[in-house]
């Protein structure tokens, strides 16, 4: 994980946790917590991963092709 990610979680969600006042929005932990990491894990992966690995598998030629060239000489 980035130190970034980190600080930024820490600053934002742990400190606005700590007041009283925040603790009826904070404690549905399993509401927030969950889908964050996965779009953590998913920004990880790279933005078009998924779109990347459908390509991948309906590629007629199996991906022998080159890029930039058709599959015809």
């Amino acid at each position: 994980m980035s130190w970034g990610y980190i600080s930024a979680f820490w600053t934002t969600v742990v400190m606005s946790c700590m007041h009283p006042l925040n603790w009826e929005a904070c404690l549905p932990v399993q509401d927030w917590l969950f889908p964050a990491i996965g779009d953590y894990i998913r920004f990880k992966e790279g933005i078009y991963a998924s779109e990347k690995r459908v390509l991948e598998q309906f590629r007629l030629d199996g991906g022998q092709a080159e890029p930039g060239r058709g599959t015809n000489p």
